[in-house]
């Protein structure tokens, strides 16, 4: 070969080394400007449409009982749809009983994944509290002592309910535990407190989304019925059925066992129904008197006019985010 054609050679072959390297460069550099965009230009980042958040938040519907001031319940954990909530905010015991009439207790903020939920479950400890001390779960009686509340040394309290998460959003979920329908008297005793059979403790927990639900308020003059308490029951319209609803119903004999929610007449005269889901509803005003032994016995049924409006207590349309609310007069009872 030549010397021409081997310098010719040559300098093809740096030619060629000098390209690949400038190639090579250039990638570098790309990467390195693709980087420093990523650190530096948060303007886009990845989306994540999986991801929501969720407040969930317990109330209650008064209990019955005049002999019982408290209703402590320890919670040391949330499933929801049988995962364990990581937004829940650790064991915590409170006195449901005080958390009536659209009063919440917060249990927890926090990230869910975005989809359709149908169930809650919160598990209780009924050995210990928050801070160690024995029991549990337990109510307080008129006496300020603490009675255990049955139920094993943890048990669950399952409410079923429909809510949905999406992202951007923070959905409102409330659970409304009826204490109501959720704690007896022990068999043979006037003194000691269990949990009802679990059918009827699911039946007794509903799972509402906050932003679906509305209020019915109202004031109500009672000069006439003597009644020493007067409690409003709610009920889905066409439900209610007096000549079943005024007896015990069910393994734990409970009395207007099919209301959805239900509140206790104030010394005022107000009362404040929280938390119905869309709907049309019916009021029942049940006069109570209480016997020897302070318990409460339900005499009759409340007639009452509406002195505002056309509102009929019999057919009440509730809709989302609504308030509703009348001003009652009683004209008298019809007793059971």
């Amino acid at each position: 070969m030549s010397s021409h054609s081997l310098d010719h050679l040559k300098k093809y072959s740096m030619i060629h080394r000098s390209i690949n390297s400038l190639k090579a460069l250039l990638l570098c550099s790309t990467a390195m400007l693709a980087i420093s965009a990523c650190l530096k230009d948060p303007i886009n980042p990845p989306i994540d449409n999986t991801v929501a958040r969720a407040r969930v938040e317990i109330t209650d519907a008064p209990i019955d009982d005049p002999n019982v001031q408290g209703v402590f319940v320890t919670v040391v954990d949330i499933k929801i749809d049988g995962v364990s909530w990581t937004g829940f905010d650790g064991k915590t015991t409170f006195d449901l009983l005080s958390f009536q009439k659209g009063l919440t207790k917060l249990l927890g903020e926090g990230e869910i994944d975005a989809k359709s939920y149908t169930e809650i479950v919160l598990v209780l400890d009924t050995e210990t509290d928050v801070n160690g001390d024995s029991p549990g779960c337990y109510v307080k009686d008129n006496q300020n002592v603490k009675r255990k509340l049955e139920g094993g040394s943890q048990m669950t309290i399952k409410g079923k309910g429909n809510f949905t998460t999406r992202r951007n959003e923070t959905a409102q979920v409330v659970i409304d535990m009826d204490l109501r329908k959720s704690i007896v008297y022990q068999s043979g005793s006037s003194t000691e407190f269990k949990f009802v059979t679990d059918p009827e403790l699911q039946a007794a927990v509903r799972v509402v989304d906050k932003t679906q639900t509305g209020t019915v308020s109202g004031d109500c003059t009672d000069g006439v019925s003597g009644s020493d308490k007067v409690i409003v029951y709610a009920y889905k319209k066409g439900s209610y059925d007096v000549s079943m609803e005024k007896f015990p119903q069910g393994a734990s004999q409970i009395q207007f066992k099919n209301a959805v929610t239900s509140s206790v007449l104030a010394t005022n005269g107000t009362f404040n129904l929280s938390f119905l889901e869309t709907g049309n509803y019916e009021l029942h005003f049940i006069s109570y008197k209480v016997d020897g032994n302070g318990n409460l016995q339900a005499k009759g049924e409340l007639q009452l006019n509406v002195l505002s409006g056309t509102l009929n207590l019999l057919s009440l349309n509730v809709a989302a985010k609504a308030s509703l609310d009348m001003d009652l007069l009683v004209t008298g009872i019809a007793f059971f």
